[in-house]
């Protein structure tokens, strides 16, 4: 299964590495599409995926770097995130 907590680990990456907020939501998509078959549909990973996937839409649904942090961390740490 593909769960928030390595959805989690990997937007953590994503972050070390100072890719920009559209970089970020391009990877998201691309994780979506790679790990479709390994969502639980009920996990909310999907939708918490295709949510950080519109930040490369443009600037209104973009988030800030600490509030992708602090996401992160949480997801991490087994906490339930909504966004």
């Amino acid at each position: 299964m593909y769960t928030k907590k390595q959805v989690g680990k990997e937007l953590k990456e994503q972050l070390l590495k100072n890719k920009t907020v559209e970089q970020i939501g391009a990877w998201a998509v691309v994780a979506y599409y790679e790990n479709l078959s390994k969502i639980d549909p009920y996990s909310g990973v999907t939708k918490f995926l295709l949510c950080l996937g519109a930040m490369e839409e443009g600037p209104q649904f973009a988030r800030s770097y600490e509030e992708l942090h602090d996401i992160a961390d949480r997801l991490i740490a087994g906490e339930d995130v909504q966004l």
